[in-house]
């Protein structure tokens, strides 16, 4: 175990100290590491989980459109993220971060949000299904910080507001997370259709951080 995490901080050091192909420092882990279980732990994955989270931030990024969302985009896993990297470096970097999502991934189990389903038209109207939760809306995206806002209806008619948005895409996958205090704000309106003493344990989870987002990774639906 020693020699994997060494071996994992001798190619974070050099990554840093130069431009690298993410999918060549990919290969290299994978042939050093033939203990899958060093990947990950009850802390957030390690040394590699958290180089880990570092490569799969350095390929995604914020520069799509609304246009890239158009299509169908299928849950798999939670996803967090922060207003800023200070807020990030707070908590102890990518792999706190990890541990956090690890922390709400029974709750949304127990929510139905493990089967939450993102889909987007080419008039940028969308639907996100989450578990027995429909909820419907228009998104835009401010280019001043490739950030998304979210225009939520309840049964596309009731309006519950505005909600901004964190989003990186790499290829056919999806970091979407939502301010969320104001989802959990929105989630209350709702909550006859949910467990609240969940729903209340996620924000209990999430108040312990400043400026974090809550949210979903997805894969585009083939």
């Amino acid at each position: 175990m020693k020699k994997i995490a060494l071996s994992a901080l001798a190619l974070a050091i050099a990554v840093s100290a130069s431009a690298f192909d993410p999918k060549d420092l990919l290969g290299k882990l994978k042939g050093e590491n033939n203990d899958t279980t060093a990947t990950s732990d009850n802390s957030g994955g390690g040394v590699l989980g958290a180089l880990g989270g570092l490569i799969s931030n350095a390929v995604a990024n914020k520069k799509f459109t609304v246009d890239d969302l158009v299509g169908t985009w299928n849950y798999t896993s939670p996803a967090v993220s922060f207003q800023s990297e200070n807020a990030l470096m707070k908590i102890g970097g990518v792999g706190a971060a990890t541990a956090v999502e690890n922390q709400l991934s029974p709750y949304y189990e127990r929510l139905g949000f493990n089967k939450t389903v993102l889909t987007v038209d080419k008039d940028h109207n969308f639907t996100l299904k989450m578990g027995v939760l429909l909820l419907k809306g228009t998104v835009t995206k401010d280019d001043t910080d490739n950030s998304l806002v979210f225009n939520f209806n309840a049964f596309g008619k009731i309006s519950l507001g505005k909600v901004n948005a964190n989003a990186t895409k790499a290829g056919k996958t999806l970091n979407l997370t939502f301010d969320a205090t104001r989802l959990i704000q929105i989630l209350t309106k709702i909550s006859s259709k949910l467990n609240i003493q969940t729903l209340k344990a996620v924000s209990s989870i999430l108040d312990s951080y400043e400026g974090i987002y809550m949210g979903f990774k997805l894969k585009m639906q083939e």
